[in-house]
């Protein structure tokens, strides 16, 4: 279904605004089959900045594999293959980090600091592992 769309969408000028429109087209489907509260509008608006985030990619081959991606999510969602949480996600917008940008981000230390503060507590006779 949405996997037909981009074949056919694939020797227009701009499949951007047609996978877009494809969106907001089967948006109201979308919140009525997970059942999501959420007014149409800001639901639009949701999509319309994931949209805006990739806006600024100018390489050909991220454009095609982005556009690709926004077909083969589409097309999970109407085929019901995503649980209600993972698309909220999508709505509501991600706010903790996951996996490797956890360890990454999050996990940064300040060497110094933390060799002080290690001997400060050897110095007071904490065990240090």
């Amino acid at each position: 279904m949405a996997l037909n769309l981009a074949l056919k969408n694939a020797t227009t000028t701009s499949p951007v605004p047609t996978l877009y429109r494809s969106m907001l087209r089967e948006l109201p489907k979308v919140l009525s089959i997970y059942d999501i509260d959420m007014p149409l509008l800001e639901a639009q608006q949701k999509i319309k900045t994931h949209f805006t985030i990739n806006g600024a990619v100018k390489d050909e081959r991220v454009k095609e594999i982005l556009i690709a991606k926004g077909y083969m999510e589409l097309e999970e969602t109407l085929m019901q293959w995503k649980q209600k949480a993972q698309l909220m996600r999508v709505f509501e917008g991600q706010e903790g980090k996951f996996g490797a940008d956890v360890k990454v981000a999050d996990r940064a230390v300040d060497v110094k600091a933390e060799w002080e503060r290690l001997q400060k507590d050897k110095k007071e006779g904490i065990k240090v592992l």
